[in-house]
């Protein structure tokens, strides 16, 4: 892929549900001209730990930051991000965000945070856009957290987020009526960024990547109002649209990982790793290329500030996931358990059976995993 000096926009649609893409008239047209990645997962269902896995390719127990409670514990000494080096090979790298916690920092020549009370991002990230076209080449990670806004109002601030009892579970479809009411600003959005692009006449030459760090929860699992408790899919199982000027629209249903951003991003910009710079993902190119590549395993984590067992200072829910089945370990309570996701996509049947070949075998992987990471002590 011939990407030399193009421009790379990475911007996050902060708890955005990979099924409402077909609600968005504009997010699905570019969906339908790009590669699109059917199949992402995020490695922790929460803004903080996501991101800083996204931008440093690493999973939460090497990063640092594995809870709520742990934001600015990121270990900025011994990790390397994609910003430190697009930086040093001459990228002007820029990011506008909600908080100066919720990615790493180092790596940016320019720093934006937003008071999502007031801001207007179609006309802020426009103009931030417009100002960055002048570069020769440029990194801008844009935070967009109108919907997030939106249902911390209507849901955080509204019901008990301990209660497992209030009518919250009960109201499925006020839920999702909810959450669809706010699709048109981010639509919106999306229409808004692809025209600024156009008119500075530097769509040509920009990556975008659109993506969601975790999705939102309607009420599917009780105990669960908005996110990062669990480790079901309608929080973990997120998306990703990659515009590649040049490169033919493609759907990639094979699993993968946002950890494999990190040297995604690192190849589209023709920039080689040293050896000394450790990934836990892999690139996503070869997914398109379609090289008969081995199914990647899915790792997940995270350690809620609600639901039945909270665990802001340390991750306590985990999860494996393989052709297309998944064993969760609720680690507090010391359950678990494991779901056919082909026959059982919603996760409702929970066929964990102690003595079965096959989940002793994704148990083990599970263990091994927590064992490799030192989360398990």
């Amino acid at each position: 892929m011939k990407c030399e000096n193009f421009n790379i926009i990475l911007i996050n649609i902060d708890g955005f549900r990979k099924d409402k893409i077909n609600s968005c008239k504009n997010l699905e047209k570019i969906k339908n001209d790009s590669l699109y990645f059917s199949n992402m997962n995020t490695v922790a269902p929460y803004t903080f730990a996501s991101l800083h896995s996204v931008f440093s390719g690493l999973y939460p127990s090497k990063h640092g930051v594995n809870g709520y409670y742990n934001i600015f514990k990121f270990k900025k000494d011994q990790v390397v991000t994609f910003t430190e080096l697009l930086q040093k090979n001459g990228y002007y790298t820029s990011y506008d965000i909600i908080d100066d916690s919720v990615i790493p920092s180092q790596g940016f020549d320019e720093k934006n945070v937003f008071d999502e009370k007031t801001v207007d991002f179609n006309k802020r990230h426009s103009e931030m856009i417009s100002k960055l076209a002048l570069k020769e080449k440029f990194f801008l990670f844009l935070h967009y957290t109108e919907m997030h806004k939106h249902l911390v109002n209507a849901v955080i601030q509204k019901y008990d987020q301990e209660s497992n009892d209030d009518k919250y579970f009960q109201n499925l479809q006020e839920n999702d009526d909810r959450f669809n009411s706010y699709l048109p600003y981010c639509d919106a959005y999306i229409k808004n960024i692809i025209d600024t692009l156009k008119n500075e006449k530097i769509y040509d030459k920009t990556i975008l990547i659109l993506f969601a760090d975790h999705g939102t929860s309607l009420g599917e699992k009780k105990g669960e109002k908005f996110y990062g408790v669990y480790c079901y899919d309608y929080t973990l199982n997120v998306f990703c649209i990659m515009k590649i000027p040049g490169i033919k629209k493609q759907f990639i249903e094979d699993p993968c990982r946002t950890i494999d951003f990190f040297p995604t991003i690192l190849e589209l910009a023709k920039i080689k790793p040293t050896n000394e710079l450790k990934s836990d993902g892999e690139s996503l190119l070869p997914l398109v290329e379609k090289n008969n590549n081995p199914e990647r395993e899915i790792f997940a984590e995270t350690g809620g500030l609600y639901g039945p067992w909270p665990s802001p200072e340390k991750h306590n829910v985990f999860c494996y996931k393989y052709d297309s089945k998944k064993i969760i370990y609720n680690q507090t309570p010391n359950t678990w358990e494991f779901y056919d996701l082909n026959s059982d996509p919603d996760e409702l049947d929970n066929i964990y059976k102690k003595n079965s070949d096959i989940i002793k075998l994704y148990k083990k992987r599970l263990e091994n995993f927590l064992k490799t990471n030192n989360i398990l002590e």
